[in-house]
């Protein structure tokens, strides 16, 4: 397999990553555990159709000092706190204590929060927030390939829930929300039913083989984090992502 410039716009070499974090947000299922997943637009600039996990661009406001003693001490702190703003955007789940406060109101923060009006910095004092028993482990991070026009540098976060939240509220930024468990997921992308981009799906057979949430947990706690720059190698089935550790992927380096 050779190595080619790894995207289509070899201009773009150049473009340097935007830090990003996405969450994987899991629950127990008889036959392990299962995950929740977004279906993007099908005219998005970046992955259209596509099938992910919650997740987007780590802003600003994601290092605010009002998130010192609420979060779990996982990744980068801004990282983590991008992973749970953006679930709780595009999903409605907030997986924190909500003490006496009323559905009502959360929806309404939620509103601001999406509109722009209310940061997550201000939605945490609102909503009295506190993650740090939230179940969550950093475990990956994945880049875009070099010459691609729109590239991320990503923080891969695992939350653990016991029981799946009673629903999920999209968006206009996905088209709809499924909830699966990684090994039929990864059966239904080879049956062409879920697009998918390649670190989703390598994070879903990662995933597959686990026998249940805890074990998952487990094995995903403290594992040391290296940066996996996704690189396109061309073989006799076309442009194929490839991985460190893949076979091909140091070729031409």
């Amino acid at each position: 397999m050779n190595l080619r410039s790894d995207g289509a716009n070899p201009r773009s070499d150049a473009v340097t990553p935007r830090p990003a974090a996405t969450v994987i947000v899991a629950t127990p299922a008889p036959s392990g555990l299962e995950v929740l997943l977004l279906q993007r637009p099908r005219d998005a600039r970046f992955g259209a159709g596509a099938w992910a996990f919650p997740g987007g661009a780590i802003d600003a406001d994601d290092a605010h000092g009002t998130w010192t003693g609420r979060l779990p001490g996982v990744g980068e702190a801004a990282a983590c706190v991008a992973a749970l703003r953006e679930l709780f955007e595009e999903t409605g789940i907030l997986p924190a204590p909500l003490c006496g406060i009323e559905p009502q109101k959360v929806a309404e923060v939620r509103r601001g929060l999406l509109a722009g009006r209310t940061p997550f910095s201000r939605v945490a004092e609102l909503l009295e927030l506190d993650f740090s028993s939230t179940r969550v482990v950093y475990f990956a991070r994945w880049i875009t390939p070099r010459g691609a026009a729109l590239r991320f540098d990503t923080r891969f976060f695992f939350l653990a829930l016991e029981t799946r939240p009673a629903g999920v509220s999209l968006t206009p930024e996905h088209d709809a929300a499924l909830w699966t468990t990684p090994a039929s997921a990864l059966e239904r992308r080879g049956a062409g039913e879920l697009p998918m981009m390649f670190p989703t799906a390598r994070t879903l057979d990662r995933l597959a083989g686990f026998p249940s949430l805890a074990a998952a947990l487990r094995a995903l706690r403290d594992v040391p984090v290296e940066p996996a720059l996704v690189r396109l190698g061309v073989g006799a089935r076309g442009v194929t992502p490839l991985a460190p550790g893949d076979p091909g992927y140091d070729e031409g380096r």
